[in-house]
Protein backbone atom coordinates (compact mmCIF):
# COMPACT_ATOMS: atom_id res chain seq x y z
CA UNK A 1 0.00 0.00 0.00
CA UNK A 2 1.11 3.34 -0.86
CA UNK A 3 1.76 5.47 2.06
CA UNK A 4 1.30 8.69 -0.20
CA UNK A 5 -2.09 7.73 -0.91
CA UNK A 6 -3.07 6.84 1.95
CA UNK A 7 -1.70 10.43 3.47
CA UNK A 8 -3.35 12.25 0.85
CA UNK A 9 -6.65 10.38 1.18
CA UNK A 10 -6.48 11.15 5.30
CA UNK A 11 -5.55 14.50 4.42
CA UNK A 12 -8.56 15.25 2.04
CA UNK A 13 -11.04 14.09 4.86
CA UNK A 14 -9.31 16.41 7.75
CA UNK A 15 -9.51 19.10 5.29
CA UNK A 16 -12.96 18.97 4.50
CA UNK A 17 -13.78 18.07 8.13
CA UNK A 18 -13.00 21.83 8.67
CA UNK A 19 -15.17 24.74 7.45
CA UNK A 20 -14.05 27.07 5.00
CA UNK A 21 -13.01 30.76 5.92
CA UNK A 22 -15.59 32.68 6.03
CA UNK A 23 -13.93 35.13 3.61
CA UNK A 24 -13.86 32.42 1.02
CA UNK A 25 -16.30 32.51 -1.81
CA UNK A 26 -16.14 29.32 -2.36
CA UNK A 27 -17.78 29.08 1.11
CA UNK A 28 -20.56 31.41 -0.08
CA UNK A 29 -21.20 28.85 -3.07
CA UNK A 30 -21.65 25.96 -0.90
CA UNK A 31 -23.98 27.97 1.32
CA UNK A 32 -26.00 29.11 -1.57
CA UNK A 33 -26.29 25.63 -2.40
CA UNK A 34 -27.08 24.48 0.71
CA UNK A 35 -30.13 27.36 0.89
CA UNK A 36 -30.80 26.32 -2.52
CA UNK A 37 -31.27 22.14 -1.34
CA UNK A 38 -33.32 23.95 1.04
CA UNK A 39 -35.74 25.80 -1.23
CA UNK A 40 -36.23 23.07 -3.33
CA UNK A 41 -36.89 19.99 -0.02
CA UNK A 42 -40.57 20.76 -0.15
CA UNK A 43 -41.36 20.26 -4.13
CA UNK A 44 -38.61 17.63 -4.99
CA UNK A 45 -39.42 14.45 -2.86
CA UNK A 46 -35.59 13.25 -3.08
CA UNK A 47 -34.37 15.82 -1.54
CA UNK A 48 -37.10 15.74 0.51
CA UNK A 49 -35.93 12.95 1.87
CA UNK A 50 -32.54 13.96 2.10
CA UNK A 51 -33.26 16.49 4.30
CA UNK A 52 -35.56 14.62 6.83
CA UNK A 53 -33.44 11.55 6.78
CA UNK A 54 -29.86 12.55 5.48
CA UNK A 55 -28.57 11.37 2.08
CA UNK A 56 -26.62 8.79 3.41
CA UNK A 57 -29.62 6.85 5.50
CA UNK A 58 -30.87 3.95 4.28
CA UNK A 59 -34.15 5.65 4.07
CA UNK A 60 -32.68 7.66 1.52
CA UNK A 61 -30.67 4.68 -0.60
CA UNK A 62 -34.00 3.08 -1.20
CA UNK A 63 -35.27 6.08 -2.86
CA UNK A 64 -32.40 5.98 -5.07
CA UNK A 65 -32.84 2.39 -6.22
CA UNK A 66 -36.41 3.22 -6.83
CA UNK A 67 -34.77 5.53 -9.48
CA UNK A 68 -38.56 6.88 -9.67
CA UNK A 69 -38.96 11.29 -10.06
CA UNK A 70 -40.98 12.51 -7.74
CA UNK A 71 -42.30 15.71 -7.12
CA UNK A 72 -45.66 18.15 -6.53
CA UNK A 73 -45.43 19.55 -9.80
CA UNK A 74 -43.34 19.16 -13.13
CA UNK A 75 -40.27 21.61 -11.50
CA UNK A 76 -40.35 19.19 -8.70
CA UNK A 77 -40.08 16.29 -10.62
CA UNK A 78 -37.16 17.74 -13.35
CA UNK A 79 -35.12 18.81 -9.93
CA UNK A 80 -35.69 14.96 -8.67
CA UNK A 81 -34.49 13.61 -11.95
CA UNK A 82 -31.20 15.89 -11.95
CA UNK A 83 -31.14 15.14 -8.22
CA UNK A 84 -31.22 11.23 -9.29
CA UNK A 85 -28.77 11.54 -12.08
CA UNK A 86 -25.70 12.69 -10.26
CA UNK A 87 -22.48 11.12 -10.57
CA UNK A 88 -23.08 9.20 -7.23
CA UNK A 89 -26.45 8.23 -6.87
CA UNK A 90 -26.03 6.46 -10.67
CA UNK A 91 -22.83 4.75 -9.03
CA UNK A 92 -25.01 3.53 -6.42
CA UNK A 93 -27.62 1.84 -8.63
CA UNK A 94 -24.78 0.35 -10.84
CA UNK A 95 -22.80 -1.13 -7.46
CA UNK A 96 -26.47 -2.59 -6.37
CA UNK A 97 -26.66 -4.48 -9.50
CA UNK A 98 -22.73 -5.99 -9.08
CA UNK A 99 -24.18 -6.72 -5.46
CA UNK A 100 -26.74 -8.74 -6.62
CA UNK A 101 -25.03 -9.95 -9.53
CA UNK A 102 -21.96 -11.48 -7.40
CA UNK A 103 -24.80 -12.42 -4.45
CA UNK A 104 -26.84 -14.65 -6.85
CA UNK A 105 -23.37 -16.23 -7.86
CA UNK A 106 -22.52 -17.61 -4.66
CA UNK A 107 -26.42 -18.71 -4.08
CA UNK A 108 -25.80 -20.68 -7.58
CA UNK A 109 -22.75 -22.03 -7.06
CA UNK A 110 -23.52 -23.03 -3.04
CA UNK A 111 -26.49 -24.98 -4.75
CA UNK A 112 -24.85 -26.69 -7.15
CA UNK A 113 -22.51 -28.08 -4.38
CA UNK A 114 -25.10 -28.84 -2.01
CA UNK A 115 -24.01 -26.54 0.47
CA UNK A 116 -25.98 -24.94 2.49
CA UNK A 117 -26.54 -21.27 2.71
CA UNK A 118 -27.05 -19.33 5.44
CA UNK A 119 -27.01 -15.45 4.91
CA UNK A 120 -26.52 -12.51 6.68
CA UNK A 121 -26.61 -8.58 5.90
CA UNK A 122 -25.21 -6.91 8.67
CA UNK A 123 -26.32 -3.37 7.85
CA UNK A 124 -29.11 -3.86 5.70
CA UNK A 125 -30.84 -0.37 5.09
CA UNK A 126 -34.13 -1.13 3.11
CA UNK A 127 -32.81 -4.68 2.39
CA UNK A 128 -33.59 -3.96 -1.56
CA UNK A 129 -30.05 -6.25 -2.44
CA UNK A 130 -30.17 -9.24 -0.76
CA UNK A 131 -34.07 -9.31 -0.81
CA UNK A 132 -34.47 -8.88 -4.82
CA UNK A 133 -31.45 -11.52 -5.26
CA UNK A 134 -33.18 -14.09 -2.95
CA UNK A 135 -36.69 -13.60 -4.99
CA UNK A 136 -34.55 -14.24 -8.05
CA UNK A 137 -33.00 -17.53 -6.15
CA UNK A 138 -35.58 -19.22 -4.74
CA UNK A 139 -34.70 -21.72 -2.29
CA UNK A 140 -30.83 -21.56 -2.44
CA UNK A 141 -30.37 -19.72 1.03
CA UNK A 142 -31.32 -22.47 3.81
CA UNK A 143 -31.68 -19.06 5.95
CA UNK A 144 -31.14 -15.15 5.36
CA UNK A 145 -30.95 -12.75 8.25
CA UNK A 146 -31.00 -9.11 7.75
CA UNK A 147 -29.84 -6.73 10.27
CA UNK A 148 -30.26 -3.03 10.69
CA UNK A 149 -29.56 -0.52 13.78
CA UNK A 150 -32.48 1.64 12.25
CA UNK A 151 -35.89 0.55 13.27
CA UNK A 152 -37.25 2.13 10.23
CA UNK A 153 -34.47 0.61 8.22
CA UNK A 154 -36.13 -2.57 9.22
CA UNK A 155 -39.17 -1.83 8.79
CA UNK A 156 -39.19 -0.58 5.51
CA UNK A 157 -36.63 -4.33 4.34
CA UNK A 158 -40.27 -6.34 6.42
CA UNK A 159 -42.32 -4.50 3.78
CA UNK A 160 -39.89 -5.11 1.19
CA UNK A 161 -39.95 -8.73 1.81
CA UNK A 162 -43.63 -9.31 1.98
CA UNK A 163 -44.27 -7.22 -1.35
CA UNK A 164 -41.78 -9.35 -3.00
CA UNK A 165 -42.98 -12.67 -1.33
CA UNK A 166 -39.32 -13.39 -0.02
CA UNK A 167 -39.00 -15.22 3.56
CA UNK A 168 -36.27 -13.76 5.93
CA UNK A 169 -35.43 -12.85 9.55
CA UNK A 170 -34.94 -9.56 11.03
CA UNK A 171 -33.48 -8.09 13.33
CA UNK A 172 -32.66 -4.63 14.80
CA UNK A 173 -28.82 -4.58 15.92
CA UNK A 174 -25.55 -2.60 15.63
CA UNK A 175 -23.30 -3.77 13.22
CA UNK A 176 -20.30 -2.77 15.11
CA UNK A 177 -21.27 -4.17 18.78
CA UNK A 178 -19.76 -7.42 19.65
CA UNK A 179 -22.92 -8.51 21.86
CA UNK A 180 -25.11 -7.83 18.84
CA UNK A 181 -22.87 -10.03 16.23
CA UNK A 182 -22.59 -12.73 19.41
CA UNK A 183 -26.74 -13.43 18.69
CA UNK A 184 -26.25 -14.42 15.29
CA UNK A 185 -27.41 -17.56 14.51
CA UNK A 186 -26.74 -19.86 12.76
CA UNK A 187 -23.06 -18.94 12.11
CA UNK A 188 -23.41 -17.60 8.81
CA UNK A 189 -21.41 -18.37 5.64
CA UNK A 190 -22.52 -15.66 3.22
CA UNK A 191 -22.29 -12.20 4.44
CA UNK A 192 -22.84 -8.71 3.21
CA UNK A 193 -21.20 -5.85 3.99
CA UNK A 194 -22.69 -3.17 1.74
CA UNK A 195 -22.78 0.84 1.64
CA UNK A 196 -21.60 0.62 5.56
CA UNK A 197 -18.03 0.96 5.96
CA UNK A 198 -18.06 4.16 3.42
CA UNK A 199 -19.67 5.91 5.91
CA UNK A 200 -17.72 5.52 8.59
CA UNK A 201 -15.02 8.01 9.21
CA UNK A 202 -12.77 6.31 11.83
CA UNK A 203 -10.46 3.85 9.89
CA UNK A 204 -10.22 1.46 13.12
CA UNK A 205 -13.38 0.97 13.12
CA UNK A 206 -13.85 -0.30 9.61
CA UNK A 207 -10.37 -2.36 10.29
CA UNK A 208 -11.75 -4.08 13.84
CA UNK A 209 -14.94 -4.89 11.79
CA UNK A 210 -13.09 -7.38 9.55
CA UNK A 211 -11.89 -8.89 12.57
CA UNK A 212 -15.81 -8.96 13.80
CA UNK A 213 -16.83 -10.49 11.00
CA UNK A 214 -14.70 -13.12 10.73
CA UNK A 215 -15.11 -13.85 14.44
CA UNK A 216 -18.82 -14.68 14.05
CA UNK A 217 -18.28 -15.97 10.71
CA UNK A 218 -19.08 -19.63 10.09
CA UNK A 219 -16.22 -21.85 8.24
CA UNK A 220 -15.96 -21.67 5.03
CA UNK A 221 -17.48 -18.80 4.50
CA UNK A 222 -17.52 -15.67 1.81
CA UNK A 223 -17.61 -12.12 2.53
CA UNK A 224 -19.08 -9.67 -0.28
CA UNK A 225 -18.32 -6.26 0.69
CA UNK A 226 -18.36 -2.85 -1.14
CA UNK A 227 -15.87 0.34 -1.36
CA UNK A 228 -15.32 3.53 -2.03
CA UNK A 229 -11.75 4.75 -2.88
CA UNK A 230 -12.91 7.92 -5.02
CA UNK A 231 -15.72 10.17 -5.81
CA UNK A 232 -16.51 13.02 -8.29
CA UNK A 233 -18.17 15.16 -6.34
CA UNK A 234 -16.61 14.84 -2.39
CA UNK A 235 -16.45 18.49 -1.45
CA UNK A 236 -19.90 19.57 -2.76
CA UNK A 237 -20.98 16.61 -0.35
CA UNK A 238 -18.70 17.43 2.50
CA UNK A 239 -20.14 20.84 2.49
CA UNK A 240 -23.61 20.92 1.44
CA UNK A 241 -25.37 17.71 2.25
CA UNK A 242 -26.07 16.25 5.73
CA UNK A 243 -25.65 13.06 7.08
CA UNK A 244 -28.27 11.28 8.78
CA UNK A 245 -26.47 12.19 11.83
CA UNK A 246 -27.17 15.57 10.95
CA UNK A 247 -23.27 16.42 10.95
CA UNK A 248 -22.28 17.30 7.81
CA UNK A 249 -21.65 14.01 5.53
CA UNK A 250 -17.77 14.22 4.90
CA UNK A 251 -16.66 10.98 3.23
CA UNK A 252 -13.62 9.10 3.87
CA UNK A 253 -12.64 7.78 1.03
CA UNK A 254 -9.81 4.89 1.20
CA UNK A 255 -7.20 3.72 -1.08
CA UNK A 256 -8.54 0.29 -2.02
CA UNK A 257 -4.82 -1.56 -0.79
CA UNK A 258 -5.63 -0.40 2.50
CA UNK A 259 -9.09 -1.90 2.68
CA UNK A 260 -7.22 -4.92 1.00
CA UNK A 261 -4.58 -5.16 3.39
CA UNK A 262 -7.12 -4.98 6.51
CA UNK A 263 -9.02 -7.71 4.85
CA UNK A 264 -6.27 -9.74 4.41
CA UNK A 265 -5.43 -9.43 8.14
CA UNK A 266 -8.87 -10.58 9.11
CA UNK A 267 -8.04 -13.91 7.58
CA UNK A 268 -10.05 -13.29 4.18
CA UNK A 269 -8.58 -14.38 0.74
CA UNK A 270 -9.84 -11.58 -2.26
CA UNK A 271 -11.05 -13.09 -4.63
CA UNK A 272 -12.45 -11.13 -7.11
CA UNK A 273 -12.76 -7.18 -7.29
CA UNK A 274 -15.00 -5.23 -9.50
CA UNK A 275 -15.60 -1.58 -10.15
CA UNK A 276 -18.60 0.06 -11.86
CA UNK A 277 -17.90 2.27 -14.61
CA UNK A 278 -16.96 5.26 -13.28
CA UNK A 279 -14.76 3.88 -11.11
CA UNK A 280 -16.74 5.09 -7.73
CA UNK A 281 -17.69 2.10 -5.94
CA UNK A 282 -16.22 -1.28 -5.95
CA UNK A 283 -17.39 -4.86 -4.86
CA UNK A 284 -15.38 -7.40 -3.68
CA UNK A 285 -15.81 -11.07 -2.92
CA UNK A 286 -13.46 -12.55 -0.27
CA UNK A 287 -13.11 -16.10 1.40
CA UNK A 288 -12.64 -17.53 4.73
CA UNK A 289 -11.16 -20.90 4.97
Amino acid sequence: MSSNCTIAHRTDFDRLARPLAAWNPRRWYFESMRKALRAVAGISEGVGVGERHGYDSGVMLEYVYRNEARGKNWLGRAVDRAFLDSPGWRGIRDRGDLIKAALGAELDAAALAGREIHLLDVACGGGRYALETLRAHPGKAKSALLRDYRAENIESARALARELGVDARFEQADAFNDRDLDRIAPAPNLILVSGLHEIIADNRVVERHFEQIARIAARPATLIFTIQPWHPQVEFIARVLKSHTGAPWVMRLRPWEQTQAWAEAAGFKVRAKTMERQGIFGVVVADLS
